[in-house]
């Protein structure tokens, strides 16, 4: 069986940073900044953020098995695309709606190499670690707790560990920030990002969430990013300012793996801001 070109960032969310100042028939593209290479290039979306056969399994009779692929295509970007729409047109979301999109969040941040190469080799050389025990049993705790089933491959771990993560993102405070017209957001082969944005440590994509001070930022399309905090509910959209879209787009920029993807062109990021956004 021939792998197939696994996204692991959805084509639909990639439309959301499109430079659409094309004629027809050109089809509207994205413009990719390659961090490895210095590169910057034009491509369509259909082209960027995916590997083959990523997300394939093998089974015990030897085929391969498409089933996580397929999974995300029905059962999370279906329902979530919708869903992405009435966000930034700014319209209600009801709870159940709420749910679906926190397995989206949870999935953009689980289903990238980023996050999947990590996990494999954090528990293959966790023992030999010196980390911070605190943090460290307190994720090891959280994952424990949770039952999730001995022998499992990182794919389906990933999926099982939605469970425990899911819920947390839905319970967080979630703020949408608007850009203003001629500015806009970058994203990345890694764009949900969880750091605290006054600390100088970076987080591993599935610590820190205790922390009273965590940051998760995911820009939605290429006119807004979601900000998502613990503590008091806040106004659910808002005007973001220069400054903080400057700082989302250094943030992106830097924890993005190689590649970063815009409407416009971009010079070499520059990783000379601060994470210090909060106070807008």
């Amino acid at each position: 069986m021939e792998k197939r070109n696994n996204h692991y960032i959805p084509q639909f969310y990639l439309k959301g940073f499109l430079d659409q100042r094309v004629i027809p028939p050109r089809e509207a593209s994205v413009w990719v900044y390659d961090k490895h290479q210095g590169v910057l290039k034009q491509r369509g979306i259909h082209k960027v953020a995916s590997l083959k056969g990523f997300y394939d399994l093998k089974l015990v009779t030897g085929e391969i098995t498409t089933v996580i692929e397929d999974y995300f295509s029905k059962y999370i970007e279906t329902p979530s695309s919708v869903i992405l729409k009435k966000i930034i047109n700014q319209i209600p979301i009801n709870d159940d709606e709420r749910i679906e999109f926190s397995y989206f969040i949870y999935f953009t941040l689980a289903r990238v190499p980023n996050f999947l190469n990590y996990m494999s080799w954090f528990y293959k050389n966790s023992d030999k670690l010196n980390l911070n025990p605190k943090s460290y049993n307190n994720t090891r705790k959280l994952v424990e707790e949770n039952h999730l089933p001995d022998g499992l491959t990182t794919l389906e771990t990933m999926i099982e560990m939605s469970k425990i993560f899911v819920p947390k993102i839905y319970d967080m405070s979630w703020q949408f920030h608007i850009a203003p017209q001629n500015k806009y957001f970058l994203t990345s082969d890694n764009p949900v990002i969880l750091n605290d944005p006054n600390s100088k440590k970076v987080y591993p994509s599935f610590s820190g969430w205790n922390n009273p001070n965590i940051h998760l930022t995911f820009p939605l399309d290429s006119t807004m990013c979601l900000r998502a905090t613990w503590g008091n509910k806040r106004k659910t959209y808002v005007k973001a300012s220069p400054r903080f879209i400057r700082a989302i787009n250094f943030r992106t920029s830097f924890f993005s793996t190689r590649y970063i993807f815009s409407p416009r062109p971009i010079e070499s990021p520059s990783l000379d801001g601060h994470f210090i956004y909060n106070k807008i």
